[in-house]
């Protein structure tokens, strides 16, 4: 009967051993708060960060990040007796996003390399994505605006990248 049961107990062990994540939760929390830090420091405003990032790793694809950010404050209908956007706000509005945009496209390549670097246990040929969803009102003009990007790298193609036309080479970018 004990070596059945040392046998059992061997096995459950080395199911165990073999079921644990390549990346932990503790290696991604450590990233997400490194990636929330870049957010909300990149513009000068307060608030711009809707929650906070979040990762996981999926399982022979690598680490997925996200976050949510307003590009810009807008007030909501109903805010402070604000109840419609005049010609000016939304005009403002648009441009100040599309000046910041290209801000937010660096920052992010910024990260990604740096999760990539982060990531020791992550294997090399595995991804590493960071998704950022734009918040914006009912009321802005959003032609040409992405609601989200996503940026994806294998990481040894980041890890390879020295420069920043490499890094953007090894970069896939989709915006929707």
């Amino acid at each position: 009967m004990k070596p059945f049961f040392s046998l059992l107990i061997s096995a459950v062990l080395l199911f165990a051993a073999a079921t644990e994540p390549v990346v932990s939760r503790a290696m991604l929390s450590p990233i997400e708060k490194r990636i929330d830090q870049r957010l909300e420091t990149l513009f000068d405003e307060p608030f711009l960060l809707l929650g906070l990032t979040r990762g996981l790793y999926l399982d022979k694809f690598g680490a997925v990040f996200s976050a949510e950010l307003q590009l810009i404050a807008t007030p909501g209908v109903g805010t402070f007796g604000f109840t419609a956007p005049t010609r000016d706000m939304i005009v403002s509005t648009r441009t100040k996003k599309l000046a910041r945009l290209p801000l937010l496209k660096d920052a992010m390549k910024t990260q990604l390399a740096s999760a990539a670097l982060a990531l020791d246990k992550l294997p090399a040929d595995e991804r590493v994505v960071f998704g950022v969803s734009i918040f914006r009102r009912s009321w802005e003009d959003s032609n040409g605006l992405p609601a989200q990007i996503v940026m994806q790298a294998v990481r040894k193609d980041l890890l390879a990248a020295r420069t920043a036309p490499a890094i953007d080479a090894a970069i896939r970018v989709q915006e929707f």
